[in-house]
């Protein structure tokens, strides 16, 4: 019987809007939303971001490194980096759903620390409706490591058989099935919670 629903943040619960963030907000050229993306985001730099193992002032400094040209456009990315990403509407009326049915509601999210931080006060309506959450920038650990999914299941004295967790990336959820939970891989919200409410 599944008991908790533990949930990714970004593309699940909040849209990671990098490059809407450059385009809209930001004012960038379509060429310059591309390079950023190839240089600064997608990249190993951005998931030690999300680790937490080193300073954020370092990464960030080995980030605009990679774009000398844009000395300006890279600070102002790294200035204004609160609103790169905001709540889906459906994320805070979902998880009040189930937590009135009487199901426990966590969070597990790779996530820098400094950035969680902002958005959860600013952005994220939702967090305060969950029973516990492990975010990566914190523990200096992140999905997929078999260490993260262990701790959370510890922290909050979860069983993993009684746990179905929800991620945007297929990686993740076959190292939560190895640890023995369920898994769902988010492609969007109406499919999600079509599959969730099969299992529940």
């Amino acid at each position: 019987m599944i008991r908790n629903i533990v949930f990714d943040i970004g593309m699940v619960l909040a849209d990671f809007r990098w490059a809407a963030y450059m385009r809209q907000d930001l004012g960038f050229s379509p060429e310059l939303v591309d390079l950023f993306g190839e240089k600064v985001v997608q990249t190993e730099l951005w998931d030690e971001f999300d680790l937490g193992v080193r300073e954020t002032d370092e990464i960030i400094a080995d980030m605009k490194a990679r774009v000398p040209q844009y000395p300006r456009e890279a600070d102002l990315f790294f200035e204004r980096i609160e609103d790169i990403a905001v709540a889906y509407p459906y994320s805070r009326p979902w998880l009040q759903e189930l937590k009135q049915r009487g199901y426990g509601v966590y969070l597990l999210s790779n996530y820098p620390r400094s950035t969680y931080v902002v958005h959860e006060k600013k952005h994220f309506d939702f967090a305060a409706l969950a029973d516990g959450k492990v975010i990566s920038g914190f523990e200096r650990m992140s999905k997929p490591d078999p260490r993260i999914y262990r701790l959370l299941l510890t922290r909050y004295g979860l069983k993993a058989e009684e746990c179905v967790f929800l991620d945007d990336r297929e990686v993740n959820i076959a190292a939560a099935i190895a640890e023995g939970m369920k898994g769902i891989l988010f492609t969007g919200y109406e499919e999600a919670r079509a599959k969730l409410e099969e299992l529940l």
